[in-house]
């Protein structure tokens, strides 16, 4: 069975992955075929997860904070487990301090998490925007790539 502070646990390794290494290694919290939805944008396989981290980075500094709330549980079953929070996302390019005080977007975030023999992996994320301020720079796409079809965005591991 897949306990509430494991996938919490996940939840704040990954997004301080994200946040203070830039998303290095934030493919592998992410099962082989794992998807990564951002808002209409959709990544299919871990080395196109690595990718989109690849492609934060190259962007040059930038400071952001992903904080989690209400995480909970929606379905549990065996070794799958479906889980919605709520994201508030602080972010600006260069290197901090930074001036902004006001969150980029609140969002929520479904993941379906499964036990595997490496842990405890994300096999699903789906990161939906509720609120976003009216200058919100993503450094992820949060919109299809206008020359890449869906076969070209996925990629096995």
């Amino acid at each position: 069975m897949i306990s509430s502070q494991a996938i919490a646990d996940v939840l704040a390794a990954l997004w301080f992955e994200v946040d203070h290494r830039d998303g290095a290694d934030a493919h592998l919290f992410f099962t082989p075929d794992a998807d990564l939805t951002f808002g209409s944008a959709r990544f299919e396989g871990r080395t196109a997860i690595q990718s989109v981290y690849r492609g934060r980075a190259a962007r040059g500094p930038r400071v952001s904070r992903h904080i989690i709330s209400n995480v909970h549980i929606t379905r549990l079953e065996g070794n799958t487990a479906e889980v919605m929070s709520a994201l508030c996302l602080y972010a600006q390019d260069g290197v901090g301090p930074r001036p902004r005080v006001t969150p980029v977007a609140i969002s929520d975030v479904r993941d379906r998490f499964v036990r595997t023999s490496a842990g405890l992996l994300i096999a699903s994320r789906t990161i939906t925007n509720q609120f976003m301020e009216t200058d919100a720079e993503f450094a992820v796409p949060t919109q299809p790539q206008a020359t890449e079809t869906p076969r070209q965005r996925k990629v096995d591991a």
